[in-house]
């Protein structure tokens, strides 16, 4: 990523963005199946303790989604202190080496947990399960009950800060990005209803969307179903160039509170584009003094319900 500073607040600009997909990461519950086991792999379940403990796949480790999250300055759903994140993948026997492999029974979850491992320097190694709990249990493939044998191991970060944009760089990155179109855009993440202004959603008194913002629900980058996956390459790069985002270019994505703009934020890094995520998203720019929203545009937009967050 290449970068400009302006007033000390990195401006980001136009990248080189791989020519293939990181296919590394995302895995099939077909070749999870084949290396479960395998000396040096890791698999993490990110959820709920109880629905763990019911079911899960065979030797996972088990991490809280509460504890990938922290509440910041009226903020939910922020990232916790680095130090915090290292605690709590040291103690589900989670290394900085090797391979880690994440899912969960909701596709936020494992998304979140991949953008926050990408920020800690451990991305390149890391990979969702494609389908996650669902597409594995549907298949009858082998999983266990109980509480989580995890092993405390060592886990020490490598920050990677440019995975998260504040919002002071966004004040100066919005208008950047109406001027510099081709080069770097805004993904609002959220339903189409909300990025238009139709509806505010849970804490949100201005509705409408960042200016200059593009709707790509995340939803849309998942196939029906009862159990969704991923869709294919090609046809996550014909979505995302139909909507007008350059995925040769840097693009910021957000949504309500940084929990749908992780699917955006793991698919665009599986695209091999350079990307970035507003962590505060709405609820911070919809509260923040002197922003301005708007409302009632939906160019740009492929639009499809999705839930809340």
């Amino acid at each position: 990523m290449r970068r400009f500073f302006a007033v000390s607040i990195v401006i980001l600009s136009a990248a080189t963005a791989a020519a293939a997909t990181s296919s590394q990461l995302l895995v099939s519950t077909d070749w999870l199946a084949q290396n479960l086991g395998r000396r040096g792999l890791v698999v993490v379940e990110v959820g709920e303790r109880a629905s763990f403990e019911q079911a899960h796949i065979p030797g996972a480790r088990f991490v809280a989604l509460a504890d990938l999250v922290t509440e910041r300055n009226g903020v939910p759903n922020e990232l916790p202190e680095i130090a915090a994140l290292e605690r709590t993948f040291s103690a589900a026997g989670v290394r900085d080496l090797g391979r880690i492999v994440i899912y969960s029974r909701e596709l936020i979850a494992a998304t979140r947990a991949y953008f926050t491992l990408d920020y800690l320097g451990c991305g390149d190694q890391a990979a969702v399960l494609d389908g996650g709990f669902a597409k594995w249990s549907a298949e009858q493939r082998p999983f266990e009950s109980g509480p989580a044998k995890n092993r405390a191991a060592s886990f020490t970060a490598r920050p990677n800060p440019d995975a998260v944009v504040r919002i002071g760089q966004m004040r100066i990155l919005v208008p950047t990005s109406q001027s510099m179109s081709s080069d770097l855009a805004v993904v609002d993440a959220r339903p189409v209803e909300q990025y238009a202004g139709s509806e505010s959603g849970p804490g949100v008194a201005r509705a409408g969307h960042i200016p200059g913002a593009l709707s790509v629900p995340w939803t849309m980058n998942l196939t029906s179903g009862p159990t969704p996956v991923f869709r294919d390459a090609a046809d996550l790069r014909v979505l995302y160039h139909d909507c007008g985002v350059p995925l040769g270019g840097s693009v910021i994505t957000y949504c309500r509170t940084g929990m749908q703009a992780s699917v955006t934020y793991f698919v665009l890094r599986y695209l091999g584009t350079d990307v970035h995520l507003y962590d505060g998203s709405y609820i911070e720019w919809n509260c923040a003094e002197g922003t301005t929203v708007y409302a009632n545009a939906v160019s740009g937009s492929l639009a499809q319900p999705g839930e809340t967050g």
